[in-house]
């Protein structure tokens, strides 16, 4: 595409690019950039586009790089989430994480369910191992725990 007819679609095409993106990232700011960016891969273009074809091609770009940025963010938002994660470092005493584990677990009144959940996640059994150890099935197993750990978020969040 030629100078004359990037300029004309920036023209003609600019707003209308603009409030289709603010309908998708809900941002007026990244809106604002994502159209930017759109006519800056308009500009790379090396093959001509029908006048008729040119919204459709525009909208069809605005749409993968709003795309490209949830991505984006979403990575950054996972690996940002993983640094958050709280580590032990070997100077903390294994007492004190000990301690802390079996305070949780003590959120736990059905004895079996706190035996299962001791074997699966402080032991570090299988659920099949789990199953063997406690006669049960792995179904028995799966739903135990899932019920525990719910009990001990009912607990500790509220």
């Amino acid at each position: 595409m030629n100078k004359t007819q990037i300029n004309n679609a920036y023209v003609n095409y600019k707003s209308e690019i603009t409030r289709y993106l603010s309908h998708i990232v809900k941002q007026p700011q990244d809106a604002e950039d994502l159209a930017q960016e759109c006519f800056i891969r308009l500009m790379n273009v090396t093959v001509d586009i029908p006048e008729d074809r040119l919204l459709y091609y525009l909208k069809r770009i605005a749409r993968n790089l709003a795309m490209d940025s949830f991505r984006r963010r979403t990575r950054t938002l996972r690996r940002d989430s993983r640094l958050d994660v709280p580590t032990h470092h070997l100077d903390t005493p294994q007492l004190e994480i000990n301690e802390g584990v079996n305070d949780l677990v003590s959120h736990i009144n059905n004895t079996e369910h706190r035996k299962i959940l001791e074997l699966r996640l402080i032991h570090g059994y299988s659920i099949k191992e789990t199953a063997e150890l406690v006669n049960r099935s792995e179904g028995m197993i799966k739903s135990s725990v899932f019920h525990a750990v719910n009990r001990i978020r009912a607990k500790v969040i509220s």
